[in-house]
């Protein structure tokens, strides 16, 4: 079952991080990034831009909105994701244990098939766009 592995956290978090502690909690996402993909479970992952690089489009009768910034205003932000293939959910906390949860939280949700899209059979992808 593919499930949808959603970080949140503060970003003035992480950007007051010295480049020491932000390269251990890269390492422990490098961990959980080799463990997912040695036992198959890894399909794809994404970190997001910082929210300064986010536009929200809304729908205003028959005109579009365009605004700077995510729609939520929370003191968290939607950091990026995991998608993993487990064989139910409780596999899927049980991995997710391992990523750094050092100001945050992660949202674990299954994901949907859409009719013509073969995820489940087709190749794992990784997008480095460093």
């Amino acid at each position: 079952m593919l499930f949808s592995v959603l970080i949140y956290g503060s970003e003035d978090f992480y950007d007051a991080l010295s480049p020491e502690e932000h390269q251990e909690i890269l390492k422990k996402h490098g961990a959980f990034h080799e463990r997912t993909k040695s036992d198959r479970t890894f399909a794809a992952a994404t970190k997001l831009m910082s929210t300064g690089t986010a536009v929200t489009v809304n729908r205003d009768s028959s005109d579009f909105v365009v605004t700077d910034g995510p729609f939520a205003e929370t003191k968290e932000q939607f950091m990026g994701f995991y998608l993993i293939d487990t064989a139910n959910l409780e596999d899927a906390i049980e991995a997710v244990k391992e990523l750094p949860f050092d100001n945050g939280r992660v949202e674990i949700r299954p994901v949907a098939y859409f009719e013509g899209a073969d995820f489940q059979n087709a190749e794992r992808l990784v997008i480095d766009a460093s």
